[in-house]
């Protein structure tokens, strides 16, 4: 036992410090200390995401595997989606004036002159090497149909420059072919469907363009 007043060391069960005579006390037996409670056990860890293959990137945590076959990239050009979407943007002019365009370039290199007693057939290319002015008439319907695809692009302000300009190229053959094709017996005994193709495709141009005039005068601002 150790006196709590000099601190000798007396033998156990001494009633009085050897050295000093204090009486001493029992001290208690330590207590062992309580053991640290152990630490909770977190969530389980997550997998490692799969590995991703050659030329693919890492895959986001969660992502589901295995990685989807990359779209095949598309054939240049236009497609059927986009030219069936440039078609519904158009308007019912802008359409008219546009397949009127498409009728008189087709009509162009079909029989304008057809002459059965000496089995000739001219179309517009052989009169055109004739008479140079002849392409003009190529010329104009191309830019109509150029014209009839800046119209569906573009704001309703210049669908009604267009739609002008459209009635404007129309106007230039048009009526005065389909006009000699009714009224000019020596033109229209031997005319071809070509020539009546290409002038009822002028007088489509103008009208569409007229439609769209028409639908621009009836809205109200």
């Amino acid at each position: 036992m150790i006196c709590t007043a000099c601190g000798k060391a007396n033998i156990d069960g001494a009633a009085f410090c050897e050295q000093c005579g204090t009486r001493l006390q029992a001290q208690p037996a330590p207590v062992p200390s309580a053991a640290p409670p152990a630490p909770f056990p977190g969530p389980p860890a997550a997998p490692p995401p799969p590995a991703a293959p050659y030329g693919y990137p890492a895959p986001p945590a969660g992502a589901p595997a295995p990685y989807p076959v990359p779209p095949a990239a598309p054939h240049p050009g236009v497609s059927t989606g986009q030219m069936g979407s440039l078609i519904a943007a158009m308007t019912l002019g802008e359409k008219i004036s546009g397949g009127g365009a498409v009728a008189a370039v087709a009509g162009f290199f079909m029989p304008w002159v057809s002459v059965v007693a000496t089995k000739t057939s001219l179309n517009g290319m052989d009169v055109a090497k004739s008479s140079s002015a002849t392409y003009f008439v190529l010329l104009n319907v191309i830019g109509a149909g150029v014209l009839c695809y800046l119209s569906s692009q573009s704001v309703p302000a210049k669908k009604l420059l267009y739609a002008g300009y459209l009635v404007l190229l129309g106007a230039v053959c048009g009526p005065a072919i389909l006009l000699s094709l009714l009224f000019v017996s020596q033109l229209s005994s031997v005319a071809g469907f070509g020539l009546w193709l290409v002038g009822l495709g002028y007088c489509a141009v103008a009208e569409g363009g007229l439609m769209t005039i028409r639908s621009f005068s009836k809205r109200t601002y």
